[in-house]
């Protein structure tokens, strides 16, 4: 288990969260995501705290309802495994 001290602060966190959604891995050397995701920030973590893949994949998507496309659906896994500290 990671100490809290450990842990990552909530607003890097939500960087981090925002800088998936904005997608890193489809833009090599990207480092920040752009304002409209980084403002997105917040929900993100907040979704990502509940567990819910489907609705954070359909808030990645931007369509705000399921089914998202599977791009953002892989997001939204990676997002929560990071968020739970399982994955970087």
């Amino acid at each position: 288990m990671t100490a809290v001290t450990d842990a990552p602060s909530l607003a890097a966190l939500e960087q981090r969260l925002a800088l998936i959604a904005c997608g890193e891995n489809t833009r090599p050397g990207k480092t920040r995501a752009c304002d409209s995701c980084r403002k997105k920030g917040p929900g993100y973590l907040r979704i990502a705290a509940t567990q819910a893949w489907d609705a954070l994949a359909a808030a990645i998507c931007g369509t705000g309802k399921a089914p998202a496309c599977s791009d953002c659906k892989a997001k939204a896994l990676r997002m929560i495994a990071i968020y739970n500290g399982e994955a970087e």
